[in-house]
């Protein structure tokens, strides 16, 4: 708990240092110290890397700027086949990725005194090791992290980066009212899983009504061994689906604009 605690003492030191806001360094401390409660490591170096190299991460390697008073905020969320799709799309009306929170949803913010453009791309790594790697083999090209979910990275820069002068932002849309988006693929897939689990107590209540305490007590045991494995080979298909690259294929409704 010791190793822990000058751990993050010394990483709110550093925030403080880049710039960020004392409230900002209080969340983020107390999001990192619950993540890495809920992760089972006591090991927070291996996890996050060396305070000051996390720091700076965090912080994108400069002094925070104050938002202007019109600053907005808004959060959201999505499903993995068309979170970047509404990152993207949301990126181009200025909106910018600041984190996520706790329960996963993107914290952006917009200010319309310096509003710009921005573009975003995930990426996935399964340890410290690999994140430090791939945020190194991204830097070169000016994109910085804004954000981790499980396995998940995600990383932004502004547009202009890309798109020169063509990026430039002229005219705000409003903020979106809609905090939750969820693609056709994902609903199609949640169906599933629902008539699955359906059709699985449907014909466990028969076993038990009709068969007997015998043949009931073997359904409870069949039910009990298979839904986990159905949810560990499906969570393992949804793995192999993020490193294709998949994406639900159709459009951003109109409501979601």
């Amino acid at each position: 708990m010791s190793e822990q605690s000058d751990y993050f003492g010394a990483l709110t030191e550093k925030l403080r240092a880049g710039g960020m806001r004392q409230s900002e360094v209080a969340a983020t401390v107390a999001e990192l110290t619950g993540y890495l409660a809920e992760s089972g490591s006591a090991d927070p170096y291996e996890e996050f890397g060396a305070p000051e190299d996390f720091a700076a991460r965090l912080t994108g390697g400069r002094a925070a700027q104050e938002p202007g008073a019109e600053a907005e905020t808004w959060k959201w969320t999505a499903d993995i086949y068309t979170d970047r799709k509404h990152l993207n799309h949301y990126g181009d009306q200025g909106w910018e990725v600041e984190g996520l929170d706790r329960v996963g949803r993107f914290v952006c913010r917009r200010d319309p005194a310096a509003a710009m453009r921005w573009e975003y791309r995930r990426e996935s790594a399964n340890s410290a090791a690999e994140r430090e790697s791939v945020t190194a083999g991204l830097a070169p090209d000016g994109w910085e992290p804004c954000g981790q979910w499980m396995f998940f990275m995600y990383f932004k820069r502004p547009k202009a980066a890309s798109a020169g002068p063509a990026a430039g932002l002229d005219e705000l849309v409003a903020p979106p009212a809609k905090q939750l988006f969820l693609s056709g693929m994902y609903r199609g897939k949640l169906k599933q899983m629902i008539a699955a689990g359906v059709a699985s107590g449907t014909v466990t209540a028969l076993a038990i009504h009709y068969a007997g305490e015998g043949a009931a007590y073997g359904a409870l045991i069949g039910a009990a061994v298979t839904l986990p494995v159905a949810l560990v080979l499906a969570w393992q298909r949804v793995k192999r689906e993020v490193a294709k690259g998949v994406e639900d294929p159709g459009p951003i409704p109109r409501t979601a604009a």
